[in-house]
């Protein structure tokens, strides 16, 4: 195999590839890009960790001698980033591959073609949807918000349901403690519920996200492989077999006490507040919301101290105290995405749903966590504070708890129906 190669335009399909091989598997072939230079003048990378694959055209190559090869990822990408010079020759034997660079002239080794996994194109899958690649790539970012780590089991708490009914596309996700939906309407060809690694639709939606604003995806799928299908490009990733729960059935629209306030200002006082609840074990934070407009937001570390914000906000319902995971609820800020945050407030140990305001195409719901003792500020600190907050624990418990009794307040978190 030679080919011709202008670095820069070539550059832009090699990093797409290299993004999905896997440098860290014992498996060699995976750790490479595998690349098809046919008689037509076309190249072909193809890249997979074996489970998610992409198979794209590349452009800046000229097809001297046709023919394949497995070029170790990590390191062609790093010469190809470093090298200056523009015009290339990629010259690949069985057993070495040369690369010319004007005065840089490179040697290195190359994988058999033979022993690269077969990657199956979108040939094999059916017709889902069509939808803009900007819109698909905002949905997977909200959608999958609350998926947590991959985990063994149960298998759903790493992953992303994709489903299309009725002319809407979503993509829902949870952890167990809160649960991410994002939707939009699309033309649907077919409806289908299917689970995908949300690692790996994550990293899909960053792609899709730099698309065109009128660049389209395509998403076919069979049994077992969702593609996602661009004009020079193709996704492939390998659904997850497992059962997600029945997410509907908890969807209330049940509230208490309802929240309207700017989205970054909030934000900013959590990272303020996060500085003091990071350090606790169960990043806790406790927030306390009065009718006549005024919200307080405090965290408390025994061993280090307490801050605490109070603040003007649009609050309406009854006066109600309650805890939260200072990242959960940091994060639903942060793919909510707008100026305007509404959030619905269902009682100390009912759901807490986050909105756009006269929007429904987002939610992101979060459990409240049982605050303890020690999450309640002692009466000299309230004194310290100007603290007048109703609902604080008596302050004959404000006496730190015995070390077993704190472990197990801080572990408690209110009972979850997802």
């Amino acid at each position: 195999m030679k080919l011709e190669i202008e670095r820069q335009d070539f550059l832009k399909a090699w990093q797409n590839a290299e993004k999905l091989s896997d440098s860290k598997s014992a498996k060699d072939a995976i750790a490479g890009v595998l690349i098809t230079a046919s008689e037509d003048n076309t190249v072909i990378l193809e890249a997979t960790d074996l489970k998610t694959s992409i198979r794209c055209t590349a452009k800046g190559a000229n097809v001297i001698e046709h023919g394949r090869a497995v070029i170790p990822a990590a390191i062609f990408g790093s010469i190809l980033r470093k090298l200056s010079a523009d015009d290339l020759v990629l010259e690949v034997n069985s057993e070495r591959g040369f690369l010319n660079a004007g005065s840089n002239k490179m040697r290195f080794s190359v994988i058999s073609p033979e022993t690269f996994p077969k990657i199956y194109g979108s040939e094999e899958g059916e017709i889902i949807c069509e939808i803009n690649a900007q819109t698909l790539a905002k949905i997977i970012t909200e959608g999958s918000s609350a998926a947590s780590q991959p985990q063994d089991f149960p298998k759903y708490l790493g992953t992303c349901l994709f489903r299309t009914a009725e002319g809407v596309f979503m993509a829902v996700a949870t952890d167990g403690k809160r649960l991410s939906l994002s939707k939009s309407v699309c033309e649907v060809s077919k409806d289908i519920d299917i689970l995908l690694p949300a690692q790996a639709v994550k990293e899909l939606g960053k792609n899709f996200s730099s698309c065109a604003d009128d660049d389209k995806v395509r998403l076919l799928a069979n049994d077992s492989t969702v593609w996602f299908v661009l004009e020079n490009a193709e996704y492939s990733v390998r659904s997850v077999d497992a059962a997600f729960p029945k997410f509907e059935r908890i969807l209330n629209a049940d509230r208490h006490t309802t929240l309207r306030i700017n989205s970054k200002d909030l934000y900013s006082v959590l990272e303020r507040i996060d500085i003091i609840a990071k350090t606790t074990p169960a990043h806790i934070m406790a927030m306390a919301l009065n009718p006549d407009g005024e919200l307080q937001i405090t965290a408390r570390a025994p061993e280090l101290g307490t801050t605490s914000e109070k603040f003007t906000a649009n609050i309406e319902g009854g006066y109600l105290q309650l805890g939260f995971n200072v990242a959960y609820f940091m994060d639903g800020l942060k793919a909510l995405g707008s100026e305007q945050a509404v959030i619905e407030f269902s009682g100390e140990e009912g759901q807490t749903r986050m909105k756009r305001d006269g929007s429904e195409d987002f939610l992101y719901m979060l459990m409240p966590a049982r605050l303890s003792t020690q999450d309640a500020m002692t009466a000299e600190e309230l004194g310290d504070f100007g603290g007048d907050i109703q609902g604080q624990i008596e302050s004959s418990e404000n006496e730190p708890a015995p070390e077993s009794e704190q472990e197990d307040d801080n572990s408690s978190e209110s009972d979850t129906p997802f």
